[in-house]
C-alpha cells in the first residue's frame, strides 16, 4: 500500500512559498496580537537532551483568564508554532528558528548549517514543507499545506 493512496501529496513549492508568506505577514501580527517578542520562542536544542515542558504557576493562569480572546488565540497559536519547529529534524530546526524568528539573511543561515547556497535553498523548502505538516496536527490545525490536484 503506497503512502499516497492515504495521504494527500503535497506540492513542496508552493507549500513552501505559503508557509514563507505566513512567516512574513501572518507572523509578526501574530506576536503584536499576543503581545510577544521573538524571545518567546526556544532556540533549537543542541545538546540532544529531551527537555521537560514549561508549567504554569497559578499566577499565571490566573492572569490567563483575563486576556483578551485575541490575546489568547494568537499566545496560542505562537506556542503551535514553537512545537512544530521544535520537533522538527535539527538542521530544519535551525533553518527556520535563524531564519524566521531571528530574520537572519539566507547566506548567514546557509553558513550557520555550512551548506552551500543551492543545497540550502533545497534544504530550506524541506524545511518549510516539514514545518507545514507538523504545524497542521497542532491544536490549532493551522493548515499552510498545498495539496497536489488528483490526476485524471
Amino acid at each position: 500500500m503506497e503512502l499516497s493512496s492515504l495521504f494527500p501529496v503535497v506540492d513542496e513549492r508552493a507549500t513552501a512559498k505559503k508557509v514563507k508568506k505566513f512567516f512574513e505577514k501572518d507572523f509578526e501580527r501574530l506576536l503584536r496580537l499576543a503581545d510577544e517578542q521573538t524571545s518567546f520562542f526556544r532556540s533549537p536544542n543542541y545538546d540532544g537532551m529531551p527537555k521537560s515542558p514549561s508549567t504554569i504557576n497559578g499566577q499565571e493562569e490566573s492572569a490567563i483568564k483575563y486576556i483578551t480572546s485575541d490575546t489568547a488565540k494568537a499566545k496560542s497559536i505562537l506556542k503551535d508554532i514553537d512545537v512544530a519547529i521544535n520537533h522538527c529534524s535539527k538542521t530544519n530546526q535551525i533553518i527556520l528558528f535563524y531564519r524566521y524568528i531571528e530574520f537572519w539573511p539566507d547566506w548567514r543561515v546557509a553558513q550557520k548549517v555550512k551548506y552551500s547556497t543551492t543545497r540550502y535553498n533545497e534544504l530550506k523548502i524541506a524545511a518549510l514543507v516539514e514545518f507545514a505538516e507538523r504545524l497542521c496536527v497542532q491544536e490549532n490545525r493551522i493548515d499552510l499545506r498545498e495539496i497536489q490536484k488528483a490526476s485524471s
